[in-house]
């Protein structure tokens, strides 16, 4: 038998098979290996015929608390560095090996990256810390910079964002993993905390990107507008009483209460909701309010501090990436192509450009492959022009430089009748060209 593994990556997935599937996937174009994966479900049926990593070892959780959930994997996890990701979170490949990087210092126990929103390209999560009141204050720091560490502190800590973090599992356990009163919100607020205040040190690492599509769960809608907040309200009171003075609770939980009926008050006047809505969502949260005041505090072990480890060890693994490129009449030839390619073990995107200016969107098929859209004059980042005037090869070009930093494209493909043309690659590699097709020995 071979040695264990030094990573375990954790996913926990609920009543979200499609986009379980599509996650695991995704995983596999990681750019390092040696590394496990525990998926914790109430679905284990999600995984037949899916595509993902090896080893994956899953377990089941019927409960709905995202806590508990995340310690059954931590219970079960063989490595001496624990990722998580969520279910409806696509990680860039090299998110892993950069969000380790930090745990090279070992008086590093936890390190937290950034997100991207729907569309796959813009910032939907940068850094934030926590006070004790469970107060979120924006951090300034720039989405390209380089880590970020911050030193333990017993007022605040930056927060380890659950759908992007990794921990030593020593530090993780040894202040007792999740809190199980925390079923759903401020669960990465609460461990980031804990952590800083049994003294270690936790990173902030931008590079380290994951893509969040925000897909409907228990406790919130496909467009945003939550079902319930009693488990906001819950959350809110018992992490107040649990780290924050008695005498500043009471303003903290009102200041909480202004903050949501403004946040669904800007929904119900978008159209996303009905007014009755409104009053429903706030009469549950004054119901979770009252739960947290009642709930019993947990009590953190007092276990002392863990030897000092080593960095993780991995193996670097190099994907190649085929970028397929075509129009909307192109669609089936690049499903049929992108499919078997990400069977094989390709890295592919499928991108289908219009002539029109729309905006770029980025997601992930079930069969393995990226897929974006857009148009050809369109913009893809927030800070370009609304309209570019240039033809298809200028916008794959454009696009190739801007994945460089994400995904490296190695081969670029068009279909033989595009208004392209034949083939273009961004590096000088040995290749034939048959019906409009490039062929290499992937």
């Amino acid at each position: 038998m071979g040695s264990p593994p030094d990573i375990s990556v954790i996913v926990v997935s609920r009543d979200r098979p499609s986009d379980l599937r599509k996650m695991l996937a995704s995983l596999r174009f990681q750019d390092i290996s040696g590394f496990e994966v525990i998926v914790v479900t109430n679905t284990p049926a999600a995984l037949e015929n899916a595509q993902y990593p090896e080893p994956l070892r899953l377990f089941d959780c019927n409960e709905a608390n995202i806590s508990v959930a995340r310690n059954v994997g931590l219970d079960a996890a063989k490595g001496r560095y624990i990722a998580f990701c969520d279910d409806d979170a696509l990680p860039d490949p090299s998110w892993l090996r950069r969000l380790l990087a930090p745990f090279s210092d070992p008086e590093i126990g936890a390190a937290g990256g950034f997100t991207r929103g729907r569309n796959g390209i813009s910032l939907q999560w940068g850094a934030v810390e926590t006070d004790r009141l469970g107060v979120a204050h924006p951090l300034d720091i720039a989405p390209r910079a380089e880590p970020t560490i911050f030193a333990p502190s017993q007022d605040r800590a930056p927060v380890m964002i659950g759908t992007n973090c990794a921990f030593r599992a020593s530090a993780l356990r040894q202040i007792g993993g999740f809190d199980p009163a925390f079923a759903y919100f401020l669960d990465d607020s609460d461990i980031s905390l804990r952590l800083s205040l049994a003294g270690w040190k936790l990173a902030i690492v931008p590079r380290a990107q994951v893509h969040h599509g925000f897909a409907a769960g228990p406790y919130r809608q496909q467009n945003r507008v939550p079902k319930t907040l009693a488990p906001h309200g819950k959350s809110q009171a018992y992490f107040g009483r649990k780290h924050a003075p008695e005498q500043a609770l009471g303003r903290a939980l009102s200041a909480f209460r202004a903050l949501q009926f403004s946040r669904l008050e800007k929904q119900m006047l978008a159209g996303l909701m009905e007014p009755a809505c409104l009053k429903t969502l706030m009469l549950s949260l004054d119901k979770g309010h009252e739960a947290g005041l009642k709930m019993q505090i947990s009590l953190e072990p007092n276990q002392p501090r863990p030897d000092v480890e080593s960095s993780p060890v991995f193996t670097m693994t190099k994907h190649r990436h085929v970028m397929l490129v075509g129009r909307k009449s192109d669609r089936k030839w690049q499903k049929a192509l992108a499919a078997t390619l990400s069977k094989a073990g390709v890295m592919v995107t499928a991108l289908t450009l219009s002539r029109s200016a729309a905006y770029m969107q980025v997601g992930f098929a079930e069969k393995g492959y990226w897929v974006q859209s857009g148009g050809q004059m369109g913009k893809s980042g927030r800070h370009e022009p609304l309209i570019r005037a240039v033809n298809l090869r200028e916008k794959v070009d454009s696009e190739v430089k801007r994945l460089s930093g994400i995904r490296p494209v190695n081969y670029v493909v068009y279909p033989q009748q595009s208004d392209a043309p034949d083939i273009f690659s961004p590096h000088d590699t040995a290749m034939s060209c048959i019906n409009g097709l490039v062929v290499d020995s992937f």
